[in-house]
């Protein structure tokens, strides 16, 4: 699964120096009371968390327009489809006339929008009709409209329109998270869109593929991050590579969807036969719990309350392993967990009790990857088992998980901006974490990569990088989201304790800007670093974005 997503979708930048003047402005509410967590069982009677799974390639298609359903602003497009290739099978049996023939009739309107589809026999019938065509814009207006026009979808030799397979999940009750896998390698892009309660669609979002450190197969199965839909009962899935869609039309008298119409195209051949039937989609419906009340935090000594694990419900017969420890910690790096930004203060609870049930159990990974995950109401959740005063190392950012603390943003921040309890929360959480860990945050952290295979750095580089850096930084993602690494650097100034002027964080927002693979001291930091004290090797250009 491609970690870089070629078909993301240009988005506007995004000031954050209302959000960072907000929160420079206000104290940080520091417990300095409390004692050390301890782990402890969870006595509360907590319904296990359920995981459905089913092979993508038993789950039904259907054929959507490639405008109207938003696939062609996300970045797809269809392969070239060629009308003459496909007869009236179902009308005349005749495949030979059939296919010259019946393009004669719509080519009267459609002309100007199948140029490369005719074949040569077809080419002089657009002559004759050559001279209507200047007649058609006679106003001024007509003319400044026409290349406004999106071009007509693809037609089938009889008429049909062809569209974009994608496949259509149905369920009676909610299904709250998708996610899908795979155990062994494909090359792939996909995008999930739900069904609101209105019955009208939401916006297709991009699937990322999780950082794993092992390699994909059967034990350990490669995924996308898992997708909060809440209460959402339809989903739709589009698998594509390079930008090319997989092209199907209804068939005649309905009965299957046709797949792969008019095209000989070899990635479309390859999504069909070998992406497609090696995707298995993973439906995780966590059960929902009380409300989150003062009654359910607990405070660390010194530092911020967070929602332990015992108390947001984790099953630690779910784990299969213990912890283990790194030597020390060196640097924090920031994730986002992608999905839905609609969600209660409730729901987080639920997320992260899915998030848990898939990286241990689907992913087979023993615990959720991540140390710290982060709501947008400002909620700290207690990640991996092992005490977060203690150098847990997760699974978040493959080849530097060790000596490393991973936070993760709740919600897709490619789309909005993290709200300011959150920026205040992660601010908080890693000022206290990162000074029982003596690690100056103005400072840049130079760690050793290991392997992973979409690292941007080689086996043995040692990096030098911001000690609170984005995933992106050290791995081929865009992960925390175009606004979620804007707000790096108003999270640098509020972890250092300065209340600087915040005019350099805008750069941020520059998604790509990140460290080349090639040399690991160039790094990918954000351009102007508004930190109060002068960090020692900044790099003195900013890196190319990745390729697609």
């Amino acid at each position: 699964m491609r970690r870089v997503r070629p078909n993301a979708r240009p988005r506007p930048s995004f000031v954050l120096a209302t959000i960072a003047a907000a929160i420079v402005a206000s104290p940080f509410a520091i417990i300095v009371t409390g004692s050390e967590p301890q782990p402890t069982d969870n006595h509360r009677e907590v319904p296990p968390t359920a995981i459905d799974q089913i092979g993508l390639g038993d789950v039904p298609s259907a054929v959507v327009d490639l405008a109207e359903s938003g696939l062609s602003a996300a970045g797809l497009k269809l392969p070239e489809i060629d009308p003459t290739a496909f007869g009236l099978r179902d009308l005349s049996g005749v495949q030979g006339p059939a296919a010259p023939e019946t393009p004669a009739d719509p080519e009267s309107e459609p002309a100007p929008q199948r140029n490369p589809e005719p074949s040569a026999e077809a080419e002089p019938k657009p002559e004759p009709k050559s001279p209507p065509t200047p007649q058609a814009p006679t106003s001024p207006g007509a003319k400044s409209a026409a290349p406004a026009a999106p071009p007509a979808p693809p037609r089938m030799a009889d008429g049909r329109e062809v569209g974009v397979a994608v496949k259509h999940i149905v369920r009676d009750d909610p299904l709250k998270m998708v996610a899908f896998t795979w155990d062994r390698a494909v090359d792939a892009s996909m995008m999930l869109r739900a069904r609101n309660d209105d019955g009208s669609w939401g916006d297709w979002l991009d699937l990322d593929p999780v950082d794993t450190a092992y390699p994909v197969s059967a034990e350990h199965p490669m995924g996308t991050e898992p997708v909060w839909v809440g209460d959402a009962k339809e989903v739709q899935v589009a698998v594509s590579d390079d930008g090319l869609a997989i092209p199907a039309a209804e068939p005649q008298g309905g009965g299957l969807v046709e797949l792969g119409i008019g095209t000989a195209s070899t990635v479309v051949t390859e999504l069909l036969e070998t992406v497609v039937p090696a995707l298995t989609a993973t439906l995780i419906s966590p059960e929902g719990l009380l409300s989150l009340g003062s009654s359910l935090l607990t405070p660390l000594l010194g530092g911020p309350q967070v929602v332990a694990r015992a108390q947001w419900g984790a099953d630690e017969s779910m784990r299969c392993s213990q912890p283990t420890f790194s030597p020390n910690v060196r640097g924090a790096v920031v994730h986002h967990t992608a999905g839905s930004n609609d969600y209660t203060p409730e729901q987080s609870a639920e997320i992260v009790r899915g998030i848990y049930a898939y990286h241990a159990r689907t992913l087979n990974w023993c615990d959720i990857g991540y140390n710290v995950l982060v709501d947008k109401y400002g909620q700290i959740f207690e990640g991996a088992f092992g005490g977060l005063d203690r150098n847990v190392e997760g699974t978040h950012t493959g080849g530097f998980n060790k000596n490393t603390v991973g936070v993760s943003m709740i919600g897709n921040l490619d789309e909005v901006a993290p709200t300011t309890p959150m920026i205040s929360s992660v601010a908080n959480f890693l000022r206290w974490r990162l000074g029982k860990a003596g690690v100056n945050p103005a400072t840049n952290a130079q760690l050793t990569a290991e392997y992973f295979s979409d690292s941007k750095f080689p086996v043995g580089a040692v990096t030098n990088l911001p000690v609170i850096s984005g995933h992106r930084d050290y791995n081929n993602t865009s992960c925390p989201g175009e606004f979620g690494y804007a707000a790096l650097g108003p999270i640098r100034t509020m972890v250092a304790g300065s209340s600087a002027p915040q005019e350099p964080a805008p750069q941020e927002s520059a998604p790509q800007e990140s460290a080349p693979q090639e040399s690991a001291p160039q790094e990918s930091a954000p351009p102007a670093e508004p930190a109060p004290a002068p960090p020692p090797a900044e790099p003195v250009s900013p890196a190319p974005p990745p390729a697609a």
